[in-house]
C-alpha cells in the first residue's frame, strides 16, 4: 500500500468543530473519575507523598530534584500539588485527573494523525474520538489515575504521546522547532519514568510504517534524530538498570530468561483485562516461571511470537495495527527486564502501553469505514454498539473508584486476587488498625506471620493490637518474637517498656528503655519514657532533667522537650534545697 502523503488529513464536517472530540475524550475521563476526588492515600502514597521532606518545602530546589533521580518531574509536581491545595489528597487527585484528561485529548490527536497518514481519512474523527474515549473510560486505566503514586504513569504519557506528535511534525516539515520539541517532551517524559525509554522504537517503528517520504529520507532522519536518541535514552535505561541491579542481586541468564517467561504470561493477563476487565485488584499473585520447560511459560512467550509475526505481516494492509502491536509490547519491556520486580504484575504499568491498543482499535474502526460504500449509511445498532460499549467502561471505571474510597475495601478486594501473598494481608491490617479496628486487624497481622514468619514489623504491630486488647502475655510474646528477628531493634524495647507499664511494673519498664538506649543511643522515645518515669514515678529529677536534655540535643523540635528541661531542674533544686 503506497504511504499517504504526512500532510493529508481527514475531510472537514462543518457539523463537528475540529476541537469538540478531544474536548469530549476529555471531559468524559473527567466524568469517569469524578468519585475518586476524595479518596485517601494509599499503599506508597505514603513515601511518594504523606511522608515525603521533599514536597513540603518546594524553595530548596536541589532536595526537591534529587529525592527522587529518577523522577524529578514527579516530585516537582506533588510539591506544585502540596504548594496549592495542602496536604489533603482531593488536590492531588484533581491533578492526576487532568493529567489523564490531558493524555486523552493528546491520544486523539496523535489517532487521527496516525489514521491521516495510514490514508484512513473516512469517518477518521469519529474513529480517533472513540479510540481515546476507549482509553479515557476504560478501567484498566484506573490504578494510574486514581493512585497517587501512579501519577509517572500519567505525566509519562502526556510527555510521550506530545513527543510523537512534534516528532510526527518535524519529519513532515522538516523544521528545527518541533525536533527540538520532540526532544524536549522526550526528556521530561524520561524524568517522569523509566519506560520512556522506549519512545525511539516507537518512532522508529512509526518512521518504517508511516513516515513520509522514500527510503533516503527515512535513512537521513534515522542518522539526525531517532539514532542519536536512541542512544541517549538507552544509555539512561542502562543506568537505571545499574541502580535496579544494585538494590538486588544482579541476575545471570538464566534467571533473566525465567523472569522473560514469567512475564510473557502477564503480558496476555493484561491484554485478557483489557477485553474483559474483571477481577481487577491493586495486587495479583503471579505464576512465577522456575523452569525454562515450563508450558505456560513456554506457551506465552511462543504466542507472543505468533502476535509480533502476524503484526509484521500485515504491516501493508494495515500499518497502523502494526504500530499498535509494536507500542503495547515496547511500553511494556521495562516491566519485562531481565531483573525480577517486587511486584510481577500491576495494573497501572499498562497505562501507555494501552494506547497502541487503542490505536489498533481505531485503525480497525477506520478501515471497516473505509471498505464500506459511500452512500451506504451506517446501521443504528452499530452507533449504538460503541456508546454502550463507552458506557459500560465508564460504569466499570466508577465502581472501581468506589473500590479505592476505603483501604480496608481496597485490601479486602485484593486478597483474593493474590493468593499464597503476605503483602495485602498486611496492608489490610494495617488499615484496619488506622480504622480503629484493632480487634480485626489481629487476624490479618497473624495471617502475616504465617504467610512470612521473618516479618518483624508485623509481630510489632501485631503485639500493639493485642496490647490495646487487653492480651498483654501474648502481645509480649510478639514483642519478643520481633526481637528474636532483630536483636538489634530498639522499638522492640520501647514496646516491652510500654507492655511493663501498662500492667504497672515501672521497674521493669525502666529496664527495657535503658536497653533501648543501648541498641540506640540516638533514641529519643525512650528517653522521654525515661524522663516521665523519672519524674512522675522515682522522683528522680535529676534524672529526668538529664534525659529530657539529651533529647533535646538529638532532636531540638521535639515538642514539650524544654519545658521538661526546666520543669525538673526546679523541681531538682526545690528537692535538694528540702534536704
Amino acid at each position: 500500500m503506497p504511504r499517504a502523503p504526512l500532510t493529508r488529513r481527514p475531510a472537514r464536517s462543518s457539523a463537528v468543530p475540529r476541537w469538540l472530540p478531544p474536548l469530549a475524550a476529555a471531559l468524559l475521563a473527567v466524568a469517569a473519575y469524578g468519585n475518586a476526588l476524595h479518596n485517601p492515600f494509599v499503599y506508597d502514597d505514603r513515601d511518594t507523598v504523606t511522608a515525603n521532606p521533599s514536597i513540603v518545602d518546594p524553595s530548596n530546589v536541589r532536595f526537591l530534584l534529587v529525592y527522587s533521580p529518577f523522577r524529578p518531574v514527579v516530585n516537582v509536581s506533588y510539591a506544585l500539588d502540596r504548594l496549592a491545595w495542602g496536604p489533603e489528597p482531593a488536590g492531588f487527585h484533581a491533578t492526576n485527573i487532568a493529567l489523564h484528561a490531558g493524555v486523552a485529548a493528546l491520544l486523539y490527536y496523535l489517532l487521527l494523525a496516525l489514521l491521516a497518514d495510514s490514508g484512513l481519512t473516512r469517518g477518521a474523527r469519529a474513529a480517533a474520538f472513540i479510540g481515546a474515549a476507549g482509553f479515557a473510560l476504560h478501567p484498566l486505566q484506573s490504578e494510574a489515575v486514581g493512585y497517587i503514586s501512579g501519577r509517572s504513569e500519567l505525566l509519562c504519557a502526556l510527555w510521550f504521546v506530545a513527543s510523537l506528535l512534534a516528532a510526527r511534525r518535524a519529519m513532515a516539515s522538516g523544521r528545527t522547532l518541533p525536533a527540538v520539541l520532540a526532544f524536549a517532551f522526550a526528556a521530561l517524559a524520561l524524568a517522569s519514568k523509566e519506560v520512556a525509554v522506549m519512545l525511539p522504537v516507537v518512532l522508529l517503528a512509526y518512521d518504517w510504517l508511516l513516515g513520509p517520504g522514500g527510503e533516503e529520507a527515512r535513512r537521513r532522519r534515522r542518522r539526525r534524530y531517532v539514532l542519536p536518541a536512541l542512544a541517549l535514552v538507552m544509555v539512561a535505561g542502562l543506568v537505571r538498570l545499574a541502580a535496579l541491579g544494585a538494590a538486588s542481586a544482579a541476575p545471570g541468564l538464566q534467571a533473566a530468561l525465567l523472569n522473560l517467561l514469567t512475564q510473557s504470561i502477564v503480558i496476555w493477563r493484561y491484554a485478557a483485562l483489557l477485553v474483559w476487565p474483571h477481577g481487577q485488584s491493586i495486587m495479583h499473585a503471579v505464576h512465577r516461571v522456575t523452569t525454562l520447560t515450563d508450558p505456560a511459560g513456554l506457551a506465552a512467550i511462543v504466542a507472543l511470537a505468533a502476535a509480533i509475526v502476524l503484526a509484521v505481516r500485515v504491516r501493508r494492509a494495515a500499518p497502523i495495527v502494526t504500530f499498535g502491536v509494536i507500542w503495547y509490547l515496547a511500553a511494556l519491556a521495562p516491566s519485562s527486564s531481565v531483573i525480577a520486580l517486587r511486584e510481577g504484575m500491576a495494573e497501572h504499568r499498562v497505562y501507555l502501553a494501552n494506547g497502541g491498543v487503542f490505536a489498533i482499535a481505531a485503525g480497525g474502526l477506520a478501515h471497516w469505514l473505509a471498505r464500506r460504500p459511500a452512500a451506504a449509511k451506517i446501521p443504528l445498532a452499530l452507533v449504538a454498539l460503541p456508546c454502550a460499549v463507552l458506557l459500560a467502561l465508564g460504569v466499570l471505571t466508577v465502581r472501581r473508584n468506589a473500590v479505592w474510597s476505603n483501604p480496608v475495601t481496597l485490601w479486602s478486594a485484593a486478597i483474593p486476587h493474590a493468593a499464597g501473598m503476605w503483602e495485602p494481608h498486611y496492608a489490610l491490617a494495617d488499615a484496619l488498625r488506622e480504622a480503629g479496628d484493632c480487634r480485626g486487624a489481629i487476624d490479618a497481622y497473624q495471617r502475616v506471620v504465617e504467610l512470612y514468619p521473618r516479618d518483624r514489623d508485623a509481630y510489632t504491630n501485631l503485639g500493639i493490637c493485642l496490647a490495646q486488647s487487653g492480651r498483654t502475655a501474648e502481645a509480649e510474646q510478639a514483642f519478643r518474637r520481633a526481637l528474636e528477628i532483630d536483636p538489634g531493634f530498639a522499638r522492640g524495647y520501647t514496646n516491652l517498656g510500654a507492655l511493663a507499664l501498662l500492667e504497672g511494673n515501672p521497674e521493669r519498664a525502666r529496664d527495657f528503655y535503658r536497653e533501648a538506649l543501648a541498641r540506640d543511643s540516638a533514641n529519643v522515645l525512650a528517653r522521654l519514657q525515661l524522663a516521665s518515669l523519672f519524674e512522675h514515678t522515682f522522683r528522680d529529677y535529676h534524672s529526668a532533667a538529664r534525659m529530657c536534655g539529651e533529647a533535646r540535643l538529638i532532636a531540638p523540635a521535639t515538642a514539650g522537650v524544654a519545658e521538661c528541661v526546666a520543669r525538673n531542674q526546679r523541681l531538682a533544686a526545690e528537692q535538694d534545697q528540702g534536704r
